[in-house]
């Protein structure tokens, strides 16, 4: 029994080496105290058993250190020319906050003890050291130090898991709206490909206008899916030739909150479904569903008002024919600062002045 206990204590002995060589094995080890000697006392205990060392006996030049490469633990005296290990241990804190700073004197009191473990150091060692204690120390900050990075890793992991789980669902649930929109355009032979014809010009505009590159996504989302809404309106309302009765109209208007609603609970889509619930609004307050005035309406959701409208003009409806060029250009010249953005019209102008035939053609020849 006696030989079987013995046996088990070896192993387990060897085990623990086992751990503690891989625990060592290239952890990189700064060292900073003004003492020649323990430095080169430290740095050549510590390379025996595997860690990196690297050592300084200038304390400015320890800092530079800690900013500038990345270490698995900090090994500094604290009374020192120049800066003092407190001062180390705050940069350390500041550039380095995963590393355990330990903190060695020669003069130890309670209070320099409640001092260090106040500001933030890992431990504290006194000189002159047991070595043995000084292993153990060193061993167990590097435990510490593999906790917090495994714990990083986990979370950055459990983060990136989340995100993809979101895309995943918000794709799923794009794919379902977007199906509902096509079945939408398909009640309705006049409205086929609007949205991707809105898409398309909306990018342009907001290329004119100088909008930033991250409000694309959610600008062409809202040009595909503005008209969703129309999903709740009878077909005996959607489909109608004549002109809607005042009742009619109301029921009409709804579309653009009904859109709303069916897009806000999708996290992804919660910026697309203002522009979606904006989109016939007017600057002087007499648009739908809020009445929002000028400022009011989201400068991305005045870009999606125009090009809606741009597309709607120059396509063939059950209650109108296709607008020409002129014709368009003289509608957004006298509406401009009334029922639309200034600022919009200008840059569709400029547009039409430039390449209109172009885009009216591509309007025209897609809606056929």
């Amino acid at each position: 029994m006696k030989k079987e206990n013995q046996t088990l204590i070896q192993l387990t002995s060897k085990q623990q080496s086992d751990e503690d060589s891989d625990l060592f094995s290239n952890a990189k080890l700064l060292i900073v105290d003004d003492d020649t000697i323990i430095c080169r006392i430290l740095t050549d205990f510590f390379s025996e058993i595997g860690l990196q060392c690297t050592s300084t006996t200038d304390s400015s030049h320890g800092a530079e250190l800690i900013k500038e490469k990345d270490f698995d633990v900090l090994l500094s005296d604290i009374y020192m020319p120049g800066l003092s290990g407190h001062d180390l241990l705050q940069i350390a804190l500041k550039h380095a906050p995963h590393t355990p700073v330990i903190l060695m004197t020669g003069s130890p009191s309670l209070e320099t003890t409640i001092e260090a473990i106040r500001l933030g150091a890992y431990d504290y060692m006194i000189k002159p050291f047991n070595m043995e204690s000084a292993e153990f120390t060193l061993k167990r900050a590097l435990k510490y130090r593999n906790l917090i990075l495994q714990n990083l890793r986990y979370q950055q992991n459990l983060e990136s898991e989340v995100q993809e789980r979101t895309r995943e669902l918000s794709s799923f649930l794009f794919d379902a709206v977007q199906s509902l929109s096509l079945a939408l355009e398909a009640r309705d032979p006049y409205t086929q490909g609007h949205g991707a014809r809105v898409s398309n010009l909306v990018i342009l505009l907001a290329q004119e206008l100088g909008a930033p590159e991250s409000d694309y996504e959610a600008l062409r989302l809202a040009s595909l899916l503005h008209d969703i809404g129309k999903i709740g309106v009878p077909d005996s309302i959607l489909l109608k030739a004549e002109t809607l009765t005042p009742d009619e109209y109301e029921i009409m208007k709804e579309h653009s909150y009904i859109g709303y609603r069916i897009l806000s609970p999708i996290p992804s889509l919660k910026e697309v479904s203002r522009y979606v619930n904006e989109h016939h609004e007017r600057m002087d307050g007499k648009g739908y569903p809020q009445g929002l005035r000028g400022e009011e309406i989201h400068p991305n959701s005045r870009i999606l008002i125009v090009a809606e409208v741009c597309d709607a003009l120059a396509t063939a409806r059950s209650y109108k024919n296709a607008w020409p060029k002129h014709e368009i250009v003289q509608y957004f010249e006298k509406n401009a600062g009334a029922a639309y953005d200034p600022a919009v019209c200008e840059a569709l102008l400029k547009l039409l002045d430039k390449k209109g035939e172009e885009i009216i053609l591509n309007l025209q020849n897609s809606h056929s």
